[in-house]
């Protein structure tokens, strides 16, 4: 059966040129659809060298949290002119959000620890630190967006974990969204991916701003902070991946196609 909406654009960030995003445009072709890629967001990166004196200290903490591929890549870049920094890092736990996180962690800072790979969302993972980390013991490290939620923080926090939390990077608007935007605002129907409530926000501005019939747009949600961010915003969520990877969302998407069909045939 060939797909009912057969044009995807996935909404993510320009930094996520990478396999990452291939993976995502390969497994949806694969499957028969049509994919398009939206550069949304920049990231600009703050407090690197305070994040390196953190690095430096790597005997004062119990590890590091990861829950995007900015923070990991704030670490590189804090380590650019050393990467020694990085060695007594390297058998500490970095306990990561998704397989791409991982991914990256373990080829760009040699991490031979990186656990988490199967949370697909910091409440997830925050779960699993709490399982794993015994309260009272030395800090974990956790970089993180200027918007980042306080998930992780407030659980740790609330189980005797600590965590020092620091921002390393922002989170803008890509200054050619609205340019680039343009080119998929037609009338045609076309399933949207939104990876993170910062493009939930973004995007939804711009298409208000716009003028644009809503109901043209099949919002599908990476995990659940983003769905939540959907429903707010006013669109009717088509459909959520619960996992940060190329088959969840497929799985996510063919579902709620099966369960269009299945309804209108009923």
């Amino acid at each position: 059966m060939a797909p009912r909406y057969e044009k995807i654009i996935l909404c993510r960030g320009l930094s996520e040129k990478n396999d990452s995003q291939e993976a995502y445009v390969k497994t949806l072709k694969t499957a028969g659809y049509s994919c398009d890629c939206l550069p949304t967001l920049r990231f600009e990166f703050v407090n690197i060298s305070k994040l390196k004196e953190c690095l430096l200290s790597s005997s004062s903490y119990y590890g590091l949290i990861l829950t995007s591929q900015r923070a990991a890549e704030a670490i590189k870049l804090s380590a650019k002119e050393d990467d020694n920094i990085l060695h007594p890092w390297r058998i500490l736990p970095v306990y990561c959000v998704g397989p791409a996180t991982e991914s990256f962690v373990k080829t760009h800072l040699s991490s031979d620890n990186c656990i988490g790979k199967e949370a697909g969302n910091a409440k997830e993972l925050a779960e699993l630190l709490v399982a794993s980390v015994a309260n009272k013991s030395k800090p974990l490290l956790y970089p993180c967006s200027e918007i980042g939620r306080e998930t992780i923080e407030k659980t740790l926090n609330e189980n005797d974990i600590r965590v020092h939390r620091m921002v390393v990077y922002k989170t803008l608007p890509s200054e050619t969204l609205e340019h680039d935007l343009l080119k998929f605002m037609d009338n045609m129907p076309k399933i949207f991916v939104f990876f993170s409530p910062s493009i939930v926000e973004h995007i939804v501005a711009l298409l208000k701003k716009k003028l644009y019939d809503m109901n043209n747009i099949k919002a599908v949600a990476i995990g659940p902070v983003t769905e939540q961010a959907l429903v707010h915003a006013g669109l009717k969520v088509f459909a959520t991946a619960n996992k940060p990877d190329p088959i969840s969302l497929l799985k996510a998407i063919s579902d709620a196609e099966k369960s269009g069909l299945d309804e209108k045939t009923e």
